[in-house]
């Protein structure tokens, strides 16, 4: 599911009592991060929504973009970078990716500490090592990397 914080109009006053910045701006994909954030107030400010996954290349298909018109990539899903990436490079020919993709780390990297993944370095080297195979270089800018495709 998908976690996202509870602004109905009738949401329980301690969740409309929280600033603007928890309101509007928290959601992920790891609802346990979101038990351990909220503690008591998680059953009453957090909403647990379905989310329908697809490929990126249907995306590009059901919205009528080619592959090769997307210049800039910019991925932030808690953590699963990672993965979009893996199931990208599976479906794009390499002609076709994009030169710049922006993406955050500091979420793999907590993951990693808290649910490390089986047979495989960390999320981070793994997301490293798919956009070097492709030629990407990075650059580091705090919790984000900037990956230039230089070919």
């Amino acid at each position: 599911p998908y976690c996202r914080f509870n602004t109905a109009d009738d949401a329980p006053p301690s969740c409309k009592g929280q600033p603007d910045w928890m309101k509007f701006q928290i959601g992920t994909l790891d609802c346990e991060h979101s038990k351990r954030f909220f503690n008591k107030d998680f059953d009453l400010c957090i909403l647990q929504d379905p989310l329908p996954c697809n490929s990126l290349e249907k995306l590009l298909s059901d919205h009528f973009v080619p592959a090769e018109h997307i210049a800039m990539l910019q991925i932030d899903i808690e953590g699963y970078e990672y993965i979009l990436l893996d199931g990208m490079f599976k479906e794009i020919p390499d002609e076709s990716l994009p030169p710049v993709i922006h993406f955050e780390h500091k979420v793999m990297k907590d993951q990693d500490m808290t649910h490390p993944l089986v047979n495989r370095t960390s999320r981070v080297d793994h997301t490293k090592e798919l956009l070097s195979s492709r030629g990407y270089h990075f650059y580091d800018e705090g919790e984000d990397y900037l990956a230039l495709r230089l070919v």
